[in-house]
């Protein structure tokens, strides 16, 4: 099934570089979803995400000397959406000619006064959200992916072109880091600490992907 799924949309790109512009609404209808909410929690401004999007599918088009076909569209689309958000990162906070170490810096970093465009009328979620942009840029794009997509860690390091080990260690890290910013958002002055499990954090994550309608 996998390999049915990427021989289409490899043949959809194809066919979409060479002038067959229903192909290229079809590919978009496909991945456009996925590849808008890789961009809602990571922007400054909501404005932002419709042309970031539309820059990552117009690239995979202009792109195809880098482009080969044994690599799955999906890592090829989120390869060129995370140089799109980094350009875009260094862009919007006038850095764009300074090196920005991603694995290290988070969003709250680059621009403290930012809010995330995702809302939730929970409180543990909205924590969740406002977490994520507290966690490195590479760490929250695991993350995001995990709990916005639900891939796997097969899909994750299929998806991000990196072994499975790596996949995992990044997890692992972006978790601690998220757990403990989740705590303090919700901890109350003066109240017992506040414990937050994986199994929460999961049951707060499936709100989130009921709230972009993707499956569980």
């Amino acid at each position: 099934m996998l390999g049915e799924v990427v021989d289409e949309e490899t043949q959809l790109l194809e066919a979409w570089r060479g002038g067959d512009r229903h192909a290229g609404s079809r590919l978009i209808a496909a991945r456009g979803r996925e590849i808008t909410w890789f961009f809602r929690n990571k922007v400054f401004h909501e404005d932002a995400v419709a042309d970031l999007v539309s820059q990552t599918f117009l690239r995979c088009v202009a792109a195809k000397s880098t482009f080969e076909e044994r690599t799955s569209f999906r890592r090829f689309v989120y390869a060129i959406a995370r140089n799109v958000l980094r350009e875009y990162l260094r862009s919007v906070t006038k850095r764009a000619r300074e090196e920005i170490d991603f694995t290290q810096v988070c969003l709250h970093q680059l621009e403290p006064r930012s809010m995330s465009s995702l809302h939730s009328e929970r409180r543990q979620v909205q924590a969740l959200i406002e977490a994520l942009r507290d966690v490195p840029v590479d760490d929250q794009i695991v993350l995001e992916l995990k709990y916005f997509e639900g891939l796997s860690g097969s899909e994750l390091a299929d998806a991000l072109g990196v072994p499975e080990g790596t996949v995992r260690g990044r997890l692992a890290r972006g978790l601690a880091r998220l757990r403990s910013c989740v705590v303090a958002r919700l901890q109350d002055p003066g109240s017992a600490d506040v414990a937050i499990s994986a199994e929460q954090l999961d049951a707060w994550a499936e709100e989130l992907r009921r709230m972009r309608g993707a499956p569980g």
